[in-house]
């Protein structure tokens, strides 16, 4: 009986890390799309002619 409820317990520790490291993953998305539009914002800006 023992067995059966570390298994159990075992199973929704794995279940809430799966929900865990699904919204990191989704943070991580979303800092890429961050770094990528300042990239291209140094990389436009690195470009531009200067007017002095």
């Amino acid at each position: 009986m023992a067995t059966l409820k570390d298994v159990l317990l075992l199973t929704e520790k794995v279940e809430r890390t799966g929900e865990v490291l699904s919204e990191v993953a989704a943070e991580l998305r979303e800092h890429d799309r961050r770094l990528i539009r300042l990239e291209t914002m140094v990389e436009l800006a690195q470009n531009k002619p200067r007017l002095t």
